[in-house]
């Protein structure tokens, strides 16, 4: 395989993984704003009720660790989804590749 050759799959490589990379992103920022506008209603509702403030406090510590939990799953996906791209590379040694997959999954939370 030439070097332009090699160049130019990177670069088309790079710029799918980018794509990719922006799209998930647009999702998961739109299913976690619908997610947080939702939990704003319910606490809004909740702050009526005047008796329930403990519950209310205790339900937004709860959307806070859900939110977390779910951006850290979506993260993990992508990270996934890289590693495995990774895995197909073929300009270098499959030691060297599997270096490289084992060092991205290693950064899953």
């Amino acid at each position: 395989m030439t070097e332009f050759n090699k160049s130019t799959q990177k670069k088309d490589w790079d710029a799918l993984a980018e794509k990719r990379l922006a799209a998930i992103k647009r999702s998961t920022k739109a299913s976690s704003d619908d997610a947080l506008v939702r939990a704003a209603h319910k606490v809004m509702a909740e702050f009526n009720n005047t008796e329930s403030l403990s519950s209310v406090k205790q339900e937004i510590v709860r959307m806070a660790q859900s939110r977390e939990t779910l951006l850290n799953m979506d993260r993990n996906k992508i990270i996934e989804e890289v590693a495995q791209h990774i895995e197909k590379l073929t300009g270098f040694g499959q030691d060297t590749v599997s270096s490289f997959a084992i060092y991205i999954r290693e950064m899953k939370k």
